[in-house]
Order: C-alpha cells, then sequence, then structure tokens
C-alpha cells in the first residue's frame, strides 16, 4: 500500500513538473510573438587589442565577412540615390557611420550614411522610415564605443533589426583590401597650391572613368581621362608602381558603376589605398568646386575633328523618336535595362561595343537605318557613338544627357 501511494506522488510530481514546463514554454512563445527579441549574436575580440569596447550582451554584432556578403549582395551604384546623406533605396539594409563628418568624409564603405554619434538626435531623421529595416552601425574598430552607443539609440526609437559592425574600418574594412568612399570635402583640399607645393604631401592619382568626350567638356582639376572600359588595355600599365599610392576614382555620380568598377579591379590587383567619389561630377559640381573643360573653359575646340555632332539634346533625340522608323539602341548594362528599357529597343552594351565594334553589325543589319543611341547619363553613348559612324552606320546619334526609364518603358529627361 504505502509502495502504491509513492507512486502515485511521483506520477503526481512528474505531472505538475510537465505543466510547468508547459505553462514556461507558452510564456516564451508568447512573448516572442509579442516582439521578443531573438538571442543575440556576439563576436569575439581578436587576440592581441587590448583596449577594445565592452562587447555588450544585449546587442547584436556582425563580422567582417558577413557585411562583406551584404555588400557582394547589392549593387555599388544606386539609380534611386541622390545624394550622400541618402542610404541607395535598392538596398535593403542601411549601413550608418557613426562617426564625425570628417572621418567620413576622407574614407566611409560604400552606401553608407553618416549620422555622428555626437549628433544623433541632430541627425536621426536620415534613418529609414520602416522600423522594421536592417540597420547596421560601424566606427572605427573595437577600441571605438560609437557605433554601439549609437545602436542602442536607435533600438530605443523602436528599430527591430540592429546590429554593429565593431571591427569597423581599422581593424575589418580595411584589413581586407577593400576600397572607401569619399565626399566632395575631402577631395578639395588636395588641389589647392598648399597641398600641391608641400614637399610633405604624398602624391596621389585622380581618374575620371567616363568616356573622353564627357571628360573633354568638364572634369575635376587634375584628373587624368581613363574610360573603365578601355582601363585594362589602355591605362592599367599607367598606375603607380607603389600600390600604397592614393588612387582616387570618380564618373558621373552615385547611379555610375564605373568609378567603381577600376576600383575593384585595382583593388583586386593589390592596390591599398582606393577611393571612389561615389558622387561624382555632379557632387562636385553642387559643392561649388571648379571644373576644367570646354564647358568651362571659355573657348570652343572641335573635338570631332570637323564631324558632324552627332549628339542630340532631349528635344531633339525625342523628336526623331517621336517621328518613328527608328532603332533605338541602349548601351547600358543588363542590370540597369531589367529595371526597365524603351519598348523594341536593341540591347548591346558599351563595354561590349568597345571591346569588339563588330557587335553592332551582329544586331543591327541596316547602316543605313536611324539609330538612336542611350545609355543614363549620355556618358557611355558618347563613347560608342564613333564606333558606330567607322563601322559605317551613318545616321547614328546620341543623347547627350541622361534618361530615366520605367518598368513599363515610358522614359523621362
Amino acid at each position: 500500500m504505502l509502495k502504491k501511494l509513492l507512486n502515485m506522488k511521483a506520477l503526481l510530481l512528474i505531472l505538475m513538473l510537465g505543466l510547468a514546463l508547459t505553462l514556461t514554454g507558452c510564456e516564451e512563445l508568447e512573448a516572442m510573438s509579442a516582439g521578443a527579441s531573438a538571442p543575440t549574436k556576439q563576436v569575439q575580440v581578436p587576440a592581441g587589442i587590448t583596449n577594445a569596447v565592452p562587447i555588450k550582451a544585449h546587442l547584436n554584432y556582425v563580422t567582417t565577412e558577413e557585411v562583406m556578403v551584404l555588400m557582394k549582395s547589392v549593387k555599388p551604384a544606386s539609380a534611386a540615390r541622390t545624394k550622400y546623406e541618402q542610404a541607395p533605396p535598392e538596398w535593403n539594409f542601411v549601413l550608418v557611420d557613426s562617426r564625425p563628418f570628417g572621418k567620413y568624409a576622407e574614407g566611409h564603405i560604400n552606401g553608407a550614411i553618416n549620422i555622428p554619434e555626437e549628433e544623433f538626435e541632430k541627425f536621426k531623421d536620415r534613418l529609414p522610415t520602416d522600423k522594421n529595416t536592417k540597420l547596421i552601425f560601424y566606427c572605427g574598430g573595437w577600441a571605438c564605443p560609437l557605433s554601439s552607443a549609437s545602436a542602442e539609440k536607435a533600438i530605443a526609437l523602436g528599430y527591430t533589426d540592429v546590429s554593429v559592425f565593431q571591427a569597423g574600418t581599422d581593424h575589418g574594412w580595411s584589413l581586407t583590401n577593400n576600397y572607401y568612399v569619399i565626399t566632395p570635402e575631402y577631395l578639395a583640399p588636395k588641389i589647392q597650391n598648399a597641398y600641391m607645393s608641400d614637399v610633405n604631401k604624398k602624391p596621389f592619382k585622380l581618374i575620371d572613368a567616363r568616356p573622353y568626350t564627357s571628360y573633354f567638356e568638364s572634369h575635376i582639376p587634375m584628373a587624368y581621362p581613363m574610360d573603365d572600359e578601355l582601363f585594362s588595355k589602355k591605362y592599367l600599365s599607367t598606375m603607380p608602381t607603389d600600390k600604397s599610392t592614393e588612387i582616387i576614382i570618380y564618373c558621373g555620380g552615385f547611379f555610375c558603376s564605373k568609378s567603381h568598377n577600376v576600383a575593384k579591379e585595382l583593388t583586386a590587383l593589390g592596390y591599398t589605398n582606393v577611393k571612389v567619389l561615389a558622387g561624382g561630377l555632379p557632387a562636385w559640381k553642387e559643392a561649388k568646386l571648379p571644373t576644367f573643360g570646354t564647358a568651362t573653359g571659355g573657348v570652343s575646340f572641335d573635338i570631332n575633328a570637323g564631324k558632324k555632332d552627332p549628339g542630340l539634346t532631349p528635344i531633339d533625340w525625342k523628336a526623331a523618336y517621336d517621328k518613328g522608323g527608328v532603332i533605338v539602341v541602349d548601351v547600358r548594362t543588363a542590370d540597369e535595362r531589367a529595371a526597365g528599357a524603351i519598348p523594341n529597343s536593341i540591347h548591346i552594351p558599351s563595354g561590349e561595343i568597345n571591346a569588339s565594334p563588330a557587335v553592332i553589325a551582329e544586331k543591327i543589319a541596316d547602316k543605313n537605318a536611324t539609330i538612336l543611341i542611350h545609355c543614363a547619363s549620355g556618358a557611355r553613348a558618347a563613347g560608342v557613338i564613333d564606333k558606330f559612324l567607322d563601322q559605317g552606320y551613318k545616321n547614328a546619334v546620341y543623347l547627350k544627357t541622361g534618361i530615366k526609364i520605367a518598368a513599363d518603358g515610358t522614359f523621362s529627361f
């Protein structure tokens, strides 16, 4: 009888324990469904770093490798971005540089916006309105407390997917030989006499990656014209033998990938101090900084050596298009075209044309046809027009300016 009673008590204890575990599990599920945070992902401070800021258990951390994977999943250029204060709208995450503006200006991860930690309240409106957007804060490295402090402020504002890239610039991005992005404020002092005449200031190389016709019209002082589509075959041999030399590349703006193409090629070859002026010539001009070229030089020069100028204004290009009976050639990349293309246009990327002009005849048989060429800004179209003319397409013309093409094929200038 006693043994039976003990067995019943044991069974009762088991049932009570099971009920308690079930209730606890329900509470956890309810908490998760109510929006409780998932377990945070931690990182380890590398050996040898003795002044690292504390790793906080309630924060989520990402590694350099994870940030690089994210960056490789998106395009370096952004058709929708118009200023440094704006994150690329096409990206599904936002990088936030928590350092002071001066550090951001001299080199930040491509696409990052700047919200200095000490001015977080002033610039917090730069954060996305969707509080479920993935945010990644970074600063100078393991000893820098700015990124984690800003991350905590973002969480307090209600952002639900916040991470800290604690290795940051000094111990993460730089050590994996990635290039950086600069602003006009960093480049401007380098073209001044004080810098150029100071023997202690290291020389740098400034590259304009647009076609030569665009460079000739307007460019940043001291820039060398090196179209990215000719870079490997024509200009690579002119790069400095000292691979620590600072090399700055720019092109037509945030939408333009030409500068990024050159930067990637140089870093792959071991150059360790490569930077891109992502805002390009438009950001330079917006900052009221000087340019050289026929557009501002006060003189005229026939860059076409007596040939008829095949460049059209938006009004003339649209008039020719509306007239009908024309062939529209889109020389943008496949990625750009995927976002929207003019109906019935022929796609021949400018890179293919420059590599082998004969590709034109493979796509267009009638050399008497009126051909309207366009890209995104006018630069690449200007860079290939001579290839069409040299191949005998005497009625080929190009759009000298930018064009915006919607997903349904409608376009505007």
